[in-house]
């Protein structure tokens, strides 16, 4: 064959193939949204927004370990410790509130007196227009734990909180808080007694309270498990829809005196509001390297364990259909796996629907490979089973920990978590508070409110509300609520996938019309 022949033949060959590699580029870009650092897969869940603004200083300002809580009318209320550096050495730790207006997310604003010590935070809504904030560090004592009230229309201002009222007895890093349908708060938090006479350092044990007059006045505090020389970390609390109470825990470790090491986890819950308590169940599975264990229940006598062990990269859950009372065999959840065992501080947490379904968000991955990167995965547990794992947040050089999730009006999901600048714990990597938010299957449930409380304490001096940060304009299905789930983005992208066709038409009647491509070759 003739050299001219070959190349005739070639680029009779080539015409096809640049003419559908053309197309295929242009299809690419009429069709994929922008890329940008962050990744919401699953199309029942928004883009993750930063909801924690930085200061304009020089100076770096560090948010996180955020906790979420979903008003009467559905809207998300969030928290989260905010650290700032000193100029002349050392941090300041405040507590940054911000929250959903119907329409934008509010600027964020510190709702506490400095503490020079960190701040950990837990925060829940009544059904009687109160948010209730659960806080310690130092602002008001060395390492104490307190709770305070507020509005829910002022909650924004620091003056509209109630006086303090202490809870814990000795010194505690941390504790959590539910508010049941009658109204009564309940909280557990570690708590280190010190005692004359011991060698041994003072490790912290998990103890329960509760107070039926809205914060005024406090039961007796109740040792969970009174574990002498063994150190109590994260502790967790859920009220499932009948009103029972189910709390975990990790023993082993002690935050406080940092003695010891992931040992196992404990569940108990109390199916008389807090009057009693049922003996804790102990998970040692695989092995006695537990920890970061947490509960559900679906309120029908399903409750659900996750945890994951330090020395293996599963995840693990057990499911009980009697309320707690027996259980299955331990056994691993599919398809998704544990994050290195680098950080003492990371949780998991679980919610459920008014369908009954568990929802689980975790910071993990999606293989065995310590080098795929961490993101924050949401799973459902079915009642029998669970479903794939749905990512709702990877980012090149942001490392998430500590995720949230929380249910509102049934069927809406409410996510929040921190992530580390750099993919590293450097102390000094920026850190910021995400949200997203998602809709489950099951039926749509708002919430009855009851008689307005009026809050204790002094009366807030009046003063401007923050101004409202822009948000995308909701659809009219989710009005009211943050990220809905058709966004202007998500219209625009849409449009284009449904003109596509004519589009492709249109572009193939140009290019054989006019011999563009001829003139190329």
């Amino acid at each position: 064959m003739l050299p001219n022949d070959r190349q005739i033949c070639k680029k009779q060959n080539w015409k096809p193939g640049a003419l559908i590699f053309v197309l295929m580029f242009i299809v690419s870009f009429l069709v994929l949204p922008a890329g940008g650092p962050t990744l919401a897969q699953s199309g029942n869940w928004t883009p993750p927004t930063v909801i924690s603004a930085l200061p304009d200083e020089s100076l770096p300002v560090f948010a996180w370990f955020p906790d979420i809580a979903i008003d009467e009318f559905g809207l998300p209320h969030v928290v989260w410790c905010q650290t700032a550096a000193r100029e002349e050495g050392g941090l300041l730790e405040q507590v940054s509130y911000t929250h959903w207006d119907g329409t934008a997310w509010t600027e964020p604003n510190d709702i506490l007196p400095p503490s020079p010590d960190i701040v950990r935070n837990a925060i829940a809504a009544d059904t009687s227009g109160n948010i209730h904030l659960l806080f310690g560090g130092s602002s008001y004592g060395s390492l104490t734990l307190y709770h305070r009230r507020a509005p829910l229309d002022k909650a924004w201002s620091a003056e509209a909180w109630s006086a303090p009222h202490r809870i814990n007895q000795g010194i505690s890093y941390m504790g959590d808080m539910a508010v049941d349908s009658q109204g009564v708060i309940h909280v557990v938090y570690d708590d280190t007694i010190f005692f004359e006479g011991g060698d041994e350092p003072a490790r912290a044990d998990i103890f329960y309270r509760r107070s039926t007059d809205g914060g005024r006045t406090w039961s007796s505090p109740i040792n969970l498990n009174p574990s002498p020389g063994t150190g109590s970390s994260r502790p967790q609390l859920e009220i499932d829809r009948a009103n029972v109470i189910h709390v975990s825990w990790d023993e082993g470790w002690d935050r406080l005196s940092g003695a010891g090491e992931p040992f196992h986890s404990l569940y108990t819950f109390s199916p008389d509001g807090g009057q009693t308590w049922m003996p804790p169940t102990t998970l040692s599975y695989p092995d006695s390297t537990v920890a970061q264990l947490t509960v559900a229940s679906d309120g029908q006598g399903g409750v659900m364990l996750v945890w994951r062990a330090t020395s293996r990269s599963s995840i693990y859950y057990q499911w009980s259909t009697d309320g707690g009372y027996s259980w299955g065999a331990p056994s691993t959840i599919p398809r998704i796996f544990a994050r290195s065992w680098s950080t003492p501080f990371d949780m998991y947490d679980m919610a459920a629907d008014s369908g009954g379904t568990i929802h689980l968000i975790v910071v993990g991955r999606e293989s065995k490979d310590a080098n795929t990167p961490l993101g924050v995965y949401h799973l459902q547990w079915d009642g029998s089973k669970w479903l794939l794992p749905e990512i709702l947040f990877a980012a090149t050089g942001l490392l998430p920990e500590y995720p949230k999730i929380v249910v509102g009006q049934g069927n809406q999901l409410h996510a929040a978590w921190f992530t580390r600048e750099g993919g590293s714990f450097d102390d000094f990597a920026a850190r910021q508070v995400w949200y997203s938010r998602g809709k489950a299957s099951a039926p749509y449930a708002p919430v009855t409110p009851r008689p307005t409380a009026t809050v204790p304490g002094p009366t807030p001096t009046p003063s401007p509300r923050p101004k409202a940060t822009p948000f995308p304009t909701l659809g009219p299905e989710h009005t009211g609520l943050p990220g809905g789930l058709k966004t202007e983005s998500d219209d625009v992208l849409r449009l284009m996938v449904a003109l596509f066709p004519v589009m492709l038409v249109v572009l193939i009647v140009i290019v054989f019309k006019t011999g563009w491509l001829r003139k190329l070759w």
